[in-house]
């Protein structure tokens, strides 16, 4: 790992002249305080400034310690931009026990308000972004704005990766302070310019702008509309990927006008792919989420939608779609069971030799499947392929409802996966949420982590429909649950499994329906 002396004195974590001060031995051992440090220093834990901490470095991380790199070079070539902390922080503890309720809501927040009125540039910085993201996900975003506001820019402010600026943006964007947002995406745009979050957050303001100015003009809105769809196609277009357009052109872009190019082209030796696609209640998204499927290109494909009785014209849309394209199959649950009790019936009737899953309110890039296949075929040893999305509304904001370090991230519902991985893991848990999760630490548990590979990570290759009130957004199954609540018992308890089977894979198979449960799931999680 080759990291300079340019670049460790220029770095805010190195610190020549404290080191120095810190510790006299450097001064007689006649070595400049940066060899020092990597010879002498760092072996004996010392730090190499006041903000570096490589013993408590190499414990939170074990991966690094059992890589036998350096602490600080590593955090200074990756570690911080992979938004690792190079010290123990009191922000980002109060930051943990705010979301996992450990800690009285009021108490976090003035001990969070306090290290950001702070001196420590570290601490305040981070209590910045926490108290930030924590009242966006409140709504207050104005509130938010403010706290980001305050927080520092420049070398040293945590955490280090580009989470903070989005989010700057965006609550600026959604409180109605455009010129400021504006302002911030500079800042962002110079920091990140080929970024996709940053190319979606400009997509974003163009958006809010069209809104917050109705008297602007016909032609000034119709420009403000083509240019979001101008910049979504950017994030494709470096990639190599297929442009999008919209099924109406002079409608403002929408998640259920998003349209392909062209048609697809099916060669007959690729190998066949099974899409599963549960549905319930879903005749109003399910077209968006059927059209994306048939215009996949370059993919041999079978899909089957699953209905699990729905209330609605959800069975008679599918069938509909299904008259039209041989491809397409629907098979109706006779009872309403639940979102992976579809899958799992999907699963039993899959012929492909790989396998996916496709929701039925969501939107995927023409590109999507072709790219996740070719994942598989070029790497043998993967025996799943994820891609990444990103989270929208129905008229294509894009957001994220917790930000981490950005708005794009990995999407676990819709593996692609081998069918040796079905024959030996079998089925997904039949649970209301986060099953989908579960099978795929299920599969890591089984295989190993070379055995997971991804494709374009940051590049989005669905989008997500946001919807106020689904299992995800509200009640006892909301996201937030992952830090404390049934999520999180959830995934104690299926981890436990996975441990104790690890060893043979063949012990964490589950039938799609078992006589009994092999870990406890809370109440509220099941059907």
């Amino acid at each position: 790992m080759r990291v300079s002396d340019d670049q460790l004195n220029a770095s805010p974590w190195f610190d020549a002249d404290w080191y120095r001060a810190t510790y006299p031995d450097v001064e007689l051992s006649g070595l400049t305080a940066e060899a020092h440090y990597l010879r002498v220093g760092e072996p004996l834990g010392r730090r190499p400034g006041p903000s570096f901490d490589p013993r408590w470095y190499l414990a939170e991380y074990p991966d690094i310690a059992q890589a036998g790199v350096s602490p600080l070079l590593h955090f200074i070539a990756y570690g911080e931009k992979e938004g690792r902390l190079p010290c123990g922080l009191e922000a980002q503890r109060w930051d943990s026990a705010l979301w996992r309720q450990t800690e009285p809501v009021s108490a976090c927040l003035q001990a969070l308000e306090e290290l950001l009125a702070g001196v420590s540039l570290p601490e305040a910085s981070y209590a910045g972004f926490a108290l930030g993201r924590w009242y966006a996900w409140q709504g207050e975003w104005t509130h938010a704005a403010a706290c980001l506001a305050r927080r520092s820019r420049g070398k040293g402010v945590l955490p280090s990766h580009h989470g903070p600026d989005l989010l700057t943006v965006e609550t600026f964007g959604r409180s109605g302070q455009l010129s400021r947002a504006w302002q911030a995406l500079a800042t962002l745009q110079e920091h990140a310019p080929e970024w996709p979050d940053t190319r979606l957050a400009v997509a974003n303001l163009l958006a809010w702008q069209a809104a917050a100015y109705p008297e602007a003009g016909a032609d000034r809105q119709h420009e403000w509309q083509r240019q979001r769809l101008k910049w979504i196609n950017g994030v494709w277009q470096c990639h190599g990927l297929a442009d999008v357009e919209l099924t109406d052109p002079n409608a403002p872009p929408s998640l259920d006008h998003l349209a392909a190019h062209d048609s697809p082209f099916l060669p007959h030796d690729s190998p066949l792919i099974t899409v599963i696609v549960p549905a319930f209640k879903a005749a109003d998204t399910l077209p968006t989420a059927l059209r994306g499927l048939a215009a996949q290109r370059r993919v041999n494909l079978e899909v089957i939608v699953v209905d699990d009785a729905s209330p609605d014209e959800t069975a008679a849309v599918a069938e509909a779609f299904a008259a039209s394209d041989k491809r397409f199959r629907v098979i109706r649950q006779p009872s309403n069971q639940g979102a992976y009790a579809a899958r799992n019936r999907g699963l039993a009737e899959a012929q492909g030799e790989f396998i996916t899953v496709h929701d039925s309110d969501d939107w995927s890039h023409p590109d999507k499947l072709a790219t996740q296949l070719a994942g598989l075929l070029a790497n043998p040893e993967w025996k799943v392929c994820c891609s990444h999305w990103v989270r929208c509304s129905p008229d294509l904001v894009f957001g994220r409802w917790r930000m981490e370090e950005g708005w794009i991230y990995r999407n676990v519902s819709s593996l692609m996966f081998r069918r040796e991985v079905f024959e030996t893991l079998g089925y997904w848990d039949r649970v209301r949420v986060e099953a989908d999760t579960e099978y795929y630490y299920r599969i890591l548990a089984a295989f190993g982590p070379e055995a997971i590979g991804e494709v374009l990570p940051g590049v989005p290759l669905a989008f997500g429909r946001a919807v106020h009130g689904s299992l995800t957004a509200v009640g006892a199954t909301h996201l937030a649950t992952q830090f404390r609540g049934v999520r999180a018992d959830y995934r104690q308890a299926s981890e436990a499994w996975h441990r104790a089977g690890a060893e043979r894979p063949e012990r964490l198979y589950l039938p799609a329906e078992p006589a009994e449960r092999p870990f406890v799931a809370p109440a509220a999680m099941l059907p």
